[in-house]
């Protein structure tokens, strides 16, 4: 029975990752398919730690796949927010700003005057 319950969660993530992967391709741009980065991380990921510990027990190995899943779900924002910067910075190449406009510099959105300007 336990053996079934493994194989459950096991085939559970792998559908699960497929489905979103299938979904991913049917998007539109890219900026749609990043969406469909997250769900494997944050979904099937814990069905396969959850089969480790059916599995396993509390052994080192269940803490090792807890430890990769919190890794995975905290590197998934990053990567994800990564990628939509890069798709970003490769539509828009060569930004700068409009003659006149005011771009902020620093972090305190203060304005940094133009060298020449007598400030």
């Amino acid at each position: 029975m336990k053996t079934l319950i493994i194989e459950a969660l096991v085939w559970g993530a792998v559908g699960m990752t497929v489905f979103f992967a299938f979904a991913m391709l049917r998007m539109k741009d890219a900026y749609q398919q990043i969406h469909f980065f997250s769900p494997p991380a944050a979904f099937a990921a814990p069905l396969i730690v959850i089969a480790i510990g059916l599995q396993e027990g509390l052994h080192q190995v269940l803490f090792k796949a807890i430890f990769i899943f919190a890794v995975l779900l905290v590197m998934n924002s990053i990567v994800s927010h990564a990628t939509a910067r890069a798709f970003r910075i490769r539509e828009m190449a060569e930004w700068s700003p409009a003659a006149g406009q005011e771009v902020p510099i620093k972090a305190t959105d203060e304005i940094v005057p133009e060298h020449g300007s007598g400030a």
